[in-house]
């Protein structure tokens, strides 16, 4: 029998929601499948890390497609303070989920400061306290008593919770490095907070848990000097892995980019291949960067190209763009640092 209009409708709609709300009760954070290039989202212990003002723009589109698509839009700024022996980090983050039906922010600050282990080896640690805010608008979902048999009749706005609640969020982290290697791993959501529009429920927000590392091998490394400025002109590669864990829900990432002068190229693996989830294999997407620096200024553009069950929806992909920038201190630092080799796009 030939299903009706309205019971497609309806089963389509009834699944979009049941989307947008599971992803609301469980909470889960924002992922960039450019990591690297947002360090102070992923690890406070970042902040002031280039020992240079820092300024991070960072936008992605997610499944663009579909109608529980994803919008997620990211900014901050930290540097180095010697006279507070650390870094100063600040970031914000906007994100769309469901169109612009669910919308979530946050604001954090964060400080870092760095301890030289020896010659080789030195360690950082920072904390960060945010404040994050959630808001639905319940006119733009479409319920049951919405459809008739002859289709949609407009929304009824039943309104059955708030429309917006505020929650403190703390996370700590620590970055062990030399200047060819880096070992991250950092705690999200320590006190857990609340995370739901409805007062009869308590379900909070489950504390996340990261781990970051990666390699620089340096093929090549020369200074040009010119009439009007020196720099250094480097070809490397460098292997990265990030892994993390949030309730339920854990995955990772893996892969490889090159530094080639002004150019930056990337390929990544997301998934955990041995992990199955009712006899489904944790495949998720292959991420291809390609990117551009020009003295202090870095851009990057990457395309996220679903590998799991979720391609036969012809979801469109995911796209991030990052627009990196960099501006020198008037006042040259004191202390002798050691720089972090990721990431190192400067001259």
């Amino acid at each position: 029998m030939k299903q009706s209009g309205f019971d497609s409708a309806f089963q389509y709609k009834t699944l979009v929601m049941c989307l947008l709300l599971s992803i609301t009760s469980v909470g889960q954070d924002i992922q960039f499948s450019q990591f690297y290039a947002v360090p102070l989202y992923q690890n406070p212990a970042f902040a002031g890390s280039a020992f240079l003002n820092r300024v991070v723009l960072h936008q992605r589109f997610q499944w663009m497609r579909l109608d529980a698509r994803f919008a997620s839009s990211y900014a901050s700024w930290d540097n180095h303070y010697d006279k507070i022996r650390g870094g100063i980090g600040v970031m914000a983050s906007h994100d769309y989920q469901g169109g612009d039906k669910i919308i979530s922010d946050d604001i954090a600050v964060q400080y870092a400061t760095e301890v030289q282990l020896n010659e080789k080896f030195a360690l950082r640690a920072g904390a960060q306290l945010a404040l994050g805010w959630r808001t639905i608008d319940y006119s733009r979902f479409q319920y049951s008593q919405d459809y008739t048999d002859q289709g949609y009749q407009g929304n009824t706005y039943n309104q059955y919770g708030s429309e917006r609640f505020f929650y403190p969020d703390l996370a700590l982290g620590t970055v062990l490095y030399t200047e060819k290697m880096w070992f991250g791993i950092s705690s999200h959501h320590i006190n857990e907070p609340k995370q739901t529009f409805y007062s009869n429920i308590n379900n909070k927000l489950p504390m996340k848990l990261a781990f970051t590392g990666g390699y620089k091998y340096v093929i090549k490394q020369y200074t040009s000097n010119t009439d009007y400025f020196k720099r250094t002109i480097e070809y490397n590669l460098i292997p990265t892995a990030h892994y993390k864990m949030q309730g339920k829900s854990d995955q990772l990432d893996l892969g490889l980019y090159s530094q080639m002068d002004k150019l930056l190229l990337g390929v990544w693996y997301r998934g955990i291949p041995i992990k199955r989830l009712d006899g489904i294999q944790n495949n998720e997407s292959t991420v291809i960067l390609a990117g551009l620096k020009y003295h202090h200024v870095v851009f990057t553009y990457s395309y996220d190209l679903t590998l799991s069950r979720l391609s036969r929806a012809r979801t469109g992909g995911s796209h991030e763009l990052n627009l990196t920038l960099y501006f020198e201190k008037k006042k040259k630092t004191v202390r002798p640092m050691k720089r972090l080799p990721c990431p190192d796009y400067f001259d």
